[in-house]
């Protein structure tokens, strides 16, 4: 997977190495303290480690970091299939202090990380208020996303990205999703069509001797 990043000289305009830190945004999504702890296994967990090493790296780039999470003072759409089922999951979440962001994902913020916040039910990270014209104004071009779950907010931030002109990466070890067969199959089978998917120590490798981290 990383053979494409080997070329740093003249990359490909498809490929990440093609693009800066100041070009490149990592997208940190959904890491809600209420639904890591929702995951029958410690998967979620282990997702967040990975994406709070992703992050260390972004910082000492001065990369754009988004943390995209649900704003639980909204409630679904009454279009929404479900909604009174998940506006009752969202004030659970409240009650138990769950909507809060995994802490480890908040140490030391700065001024390149930003949050933004989505209606519940709108699954995609990029209908987020003001999201995409924040990289646009900041002329990213690269995305890296994580989060959680894999065939939720993952996929339909990460799919959506492409076709809006992002070259999105994936990196597959800090995200996840409650049942590991679908996770399998998104990152396996359905991300690789459209976006590069890797483990978090491929994108190490493979951006050696461009910005290593």
């Amino acid at each position: 997977m990383t053979e494409p990043f080997l070329n740093y000289i003249d990359p490909e305009p498809s490929t990440p190495a093609a693009y800066s830190p100041s070009e490149t945004a990592l997208l940190l999504l959904d890491f809600h303290i209420g639904i890591i702890q929702r995951f029958p296994n410690t998967t979620a967990l282990a997702a967040v480690a990975k994406a709070a090493e992703l992050r260390l790296c972004a910082k000492t780039h001065s990369m754009p970091i988004i943390h995209a999470l649900v704003d639980p003072t909204t409630s679904p759409s009454p279009t929404t299939k479900g909604g009174e089922k998940l506006g009752a999951y969202i004030a659970a979440m409240v009650a138990s202090g769950g909507v809060a962001e995994a802490a480890e994902l908040n140490e030391g913020r700065n001024a390149n990380d930003m949050t933004f916040t989505r209606a519940p039910g709108i699954t995609s990270a990029l209908l987020s208020p003001g999201l995409m014209e924040y990289l646009n104004e900041g002329g990213v071009k690269s995305l890296i996303v994580c989060g959680l779950s894999t065939s939720g907010a993952v996929l339909r931030t990460a799919m959506p990205a492409t076709d809006a002109g992002f070259v999105v990466t994936v990196v597959e070890d800090a995200c996840a999703d409650p049942a590991q067969d679908v996770h399998d199959m998104v990152v396996g089978k359905v991300l690789p069509a459209r976006a590069w998917v890797m483990t978090l120590e491929e994108w190490r490798r493979g951006y050696q001797g461009f910005w290593a981290c």
